[in-house]
């Protein structure tokens, strides 16, 4: 594999767990609040744009991995290897 896309990889592995643990700390510090709270609404977006990055960023590791592993097709969905 070369050098560049395993570091691209490694990369977007690294910010998929940071973006998943900033998540986490806005969604256990949502669960303390009362409903009622503007905060609830603001951490609530916060967690929406975490998420939605998340998905886009999944997305773009598992197109890395496919590329890497030489799998056809943009989604790699059916894991056919390029001849």
């Amino acid at each position: 594999m070369p050098e560049d896309l395993e570091s691209d990889i490694q990369a977007t592995a690294e910010d998929i767990a940071a973006d998943a643990s900033v998540l986490q700390l806005v969604e256990a510090q949502k669960a303390t609040l009362d409903t009622s709270d503007p905060k609830v609404l603001e951490l609530a977006n916060r967690a929406l744009e975490l998420a939605s990055g998340l998905v886009t960023k999944t997305v773009a590791e598992r197109d890395l991995v496919a590329e890497a592993a030489g799998i056809a097709g943009p989604d790699a969905a059916g894991s056919e290897r390029k001849s």
